[in-house]
């Protein structure tokens, strides 16, 4: 996982603060051992939102909810219910996991469509689309080896 280092602290207490690119967590470095501080649920929004380059006014509309409230649910003096957490992931495309931290990657959208229309199959394509597929990733994955 990358690292970015986002700035040196002016104190003899905390040497290094660094933010990981997956925006699950901070991991600062104290006297030389390692911390690791949690993102809250507001702080994952934000960071999710302002990635996406959408407003609160723009993210409520789309969720169905009041920019305010997304405003609250950033500060986190408010927690959505698991309906509008989902709202609120829709809106913005990703995974509700995803907006609550519990899964560090996305899944993009279109290859998760894929995904479902090849589930909905007979077993007997399922089966020749997906050695296809493997056969396709092992390819890739040849090259990319070759190229380095």
């Amino acid at each position: 996982m990358q690292i970015h280092l986002i700035g040196q602290l002016i104190t003899n207490r905390i040497e290094y603060l660094y933010y990981h690119l997956s925006g699950l967590y901070l991991e600062a470095t104290f006297k030389g051992r390692n911390i690791t501080i949690m993102m809250t649920f507001g702080n994952r929004l934000t960071s999710i939102r302002k990635e996406r380059k959408v407003s609160q006014s723009d993210l409520g509309i789309k969720a169905g909810v009041h920019a305010n409230l997304i405003g609250r649910y950033e500060r986190d003096e408010a927690i959505p219910s698991v309906e509008v957490a989902g709202k609120i992931a829709d809106a913005l495309s990703v995974s509700l996991d995803y907006l609550v931290g519990k899964a560090d990657k996305q899944i993009d959208q279109a290859l998760l469509d894929k995904i479902l229309t090849i589930q909905q199959l007979p077993d007997e394509d399922r089966e020749h689309i997906m050695y296809d597929i493997d056969g396709l990733i092992q390819h890739a994955k040849t090259r990319i080896a070759y190229k380095k």
